[in-house]
C-alpha cells in the first residue's frame, strides 16, 4: 500500500516557509533600492545635461541677439546712451523702409508693403515700429549733392496697418502695382512732420529701438542677463526709462568691477585701441569687447551632485565693431 501519510505531507508543501519568504523579500528590497537608486542617478544626469545645454544655447543666443542689435547702433549718431561695465543703453535698428507718401505734409506718413509682386523687398523688420521708437528720414538738404545730407530724428507716436489699398496708392506710388492692392500696408504717426522739400519720396527710413542690456539680481539671488526696451528721453544722448525686463542667460557669474570674474562685462574702446570709461565719449566707440561667464548652478552644481568630476563654467568673448556714421 502507499504511504498516504507521507503523500499528503508532500501535497501540503505548496508554498515558501517563513524563512525563505523573507530571504525573497530582502532580496527584492535590495534589488529594488539600488534601481531606484540608479533611476535617481540617471534622472539627476540628465537634467544636468539639460541644463547644461540651455545655458550655453542661451550664451549662444546672445553671440547672434547683441552682435546683431549693436552692428546697428552709431556712436556719432549719438545712438550708444550709456556705457557702463555691467550694463549698456543704445538705440538698436529694427528695421528699414523708404517713405512712400505724405499725404497731405503732415506727420502722417505711409511705407510700402512688406510683400510685393514685384519680389522687391522695400520695407522689413526685425520687429514692426511701435509708438516710442524712433524713426531716421533720410533729408537731402538745400544743397546741391551729399554735403549737406543728414538723417533726421523723429519719434514714432502711432502706428497702424490694414489691407487698405488707398495707402501708398498703386498708379500714384512708383513702389506699388495693382497686384499689390491685397497686401497689407502701414501707416506712421511721427512727432513732428517731415519737411516736404527737403525729405521726398523714396527716401529712405531706418527704425530704432532704444534697449537696455543689463547684468542684475533675481529674487532667487542669482545673477542673470536681463533685455528691456526703454522710452526714448527726447533729449539727445540722454538715456530713456526702461521697462518689461527679460531673462537672456543665466545663471552667471555675480557683478563686479573685475572683467577676469564679472558675469557680464561691456569694454569699450577708441579706434586707436584706447580704452573709453566715460559717457562723454560715446561718440568715440569704434569697437566693444564683451564677456560673459555662466555660474556653477548653471554647469557644475548638478554633476557635482552625481559625485563626478565639476563641469565647469563656460566663458563668451566676442568684439564688436560699431559703425561710425549715422
Amino acid at each position: 500500500m502507499p504511504n498516504t501519510a507521507h503523500s499528503s505531507l508532500v501535497r501540503t508543501r505548496r508554498g515558501l516557509s517563513l524563512i525563505e519568504l523573507m530571504i525573497a523579500l530582502t532580496m527584492l528590497a535590495i534589488v529594488g533600492g539600488l534601481l531606484a537608486n540608479v533611476l535617481i542617478k540617471q534622472q539627476r544626469f540628465n537634467r544636468a545635461l539639460t541644463e547644461t545645454a540651455d545655458s550655453r544655447a542661451r550664451m549662444r543666443d546672445i553671440a547672434t541677439i547683441l552682435p546683431t542689435d549693436l552692428r546697428g547702433a552709431s556712436s556719432i549718431g549719438r545712438d550708444i546712451l550709456t556705457m557702463g561695465l555691467t550694463s549698456m543703453q543704445f538705440r538698436s535698428a529694427i528695421g528699414s523702409s523708404v517713405l512712400c507718401r505724405q499725404p497731405g505734409a503732415g506727420t502722417v506718413i505711409e511705407l510700402p508693403p512688406t510683400n510685393l509682386s514685384t519680389g522687391q523687398v522695400l520695407t522689413a523688420w526685425i520687429n514692426p515700429p511701435k509708438p516710442g521708437d524712433v524713426a531716421f528720414i533720410y533729408n537731402e538738404g538745400a544743397a546741391a549733392g551729399n554735403i549737406d545730407d543728414s538723417w533726421s530724428q523723429f519719434t514714432i507716436t502711432d502706428t497702424t496697418s490694414a489691407v487698405n489699398s488707398t495707402w501708398c496708392p498703386a498708379g500714384t506710388s512708383p513702389f506699388t502695382l495693382a497686384a499689390d492692392n491685397a497686401q497689407r500696408r502701414y501707416r506712421i504717426t511721427l512727432n513732428a512732420a517731415p519737411d516736404t522739400a527737403r525729405v521726398r519720396v523714396g527716401a529712405p527710413i531706418r527704425f530704432a529701438r532704444e534697449v537696455r542690456y543689463s547684468l542684475f539680481s533675481a529674487s532667487d539671488n542669482n545673477w542673470y542677463v536681463g533685455y528691456e526696451t526703454c522710452t526714448p528721453s527726447g533729449a539727445v544722448g540722454v538715456p530713456g526709462p526702461c521697462v518689461n525686463r527679460e531673462i537672456l542667460a543665466g545663471p552667471v557669474q555675480a557683478a563686479t568691477t573685475d572683467t577676469t570674474t564679472s558675469g557680464l562685462y561691456f569694454l569699450y574702446y577708441r579706434q586707436d585701441g584706447t580704452l573709453l570709461n566715460n559717457a562723454a565719449q560715446a561718440a568715440q566707440i569704434a569697437r566693444i569687447g564683451i564677456g560673459l561667464r555662466t555660474s556653477p548652478q548653471s554647469l557644475g552644481e548638478a554633476m557635482r551632485k552625481l559625485g563626478g568630476r565639476d563641469a565647469g563654467r563656460d566663458s563668451l568673448r566676442l568684439t564688436v565693431g560699431i559703425r561710425n556714421r549715422i
